[in-house]
């Protein structure tokens, strides 16, 4: 109360004040989020060997246009032109290496399919940490 009375008194609208307080918030929480989920991608494409260059030709990050990873070959985005990941869509393109910890960046994620690739080892002990909103999981290892 004694700040909006200081607002007023000297001039300004505690409700423009207030507003722009919640729009920077909410800016950083999704550039948080942006950020968080091209780092997914990025990490995804640096750790899995991509031998048929499937990746290496569809995965542009330099590319900065508004959602520009929804574009990506298999990444499929919440709505288009947003970059939140809602699922990854990798299957039968000869991607070799381990299961990539790094999608727990993608923290919207709710299906990923690794399947008919040709990933190695086991799955983590604490898959369930790492990718804790996923509602589908195809993942095959050799």
């Amino acid at each position: 109360m004694a700040f909006a009375m200081y607002m007023l008194l000297n001039g300004r609208d505690p409700g423009i004040f207030f507003g722009s307080v919640v729009w920077l918030l909410l800016s950083c929480s999704f550039s948080f989020a942006v950020e968080s989920d091209i780092n997914c991608l990025k990490s995804l494409k640096a750790l899995l060997q991509d031998p048929l260059g499937y990746l290496n030709s569809s995965w542009d990050f330099n590319n900065k246009t508004e959602g520009f990873i929804c574009n990506f070959l298999g990444i499929e985005c919440w709505y288009p032109h947003e970059i939140k990941v809602l699922n990854i869509k990798l299957s039968d393109l000869g991607l070799k290496g381990p299961f990539p910890r790094s999608v727990a960046n993608c923290t919207s994620l709710t299906g990923l399919d690794l399947s008919s690739n040709k990933l190695s080892g086991p799955l983590p002990e604490d898959i369930g940490r790492i990718i804790s909103f996923i509602a589908t999981l195809d993942h095959c290892v050799e």
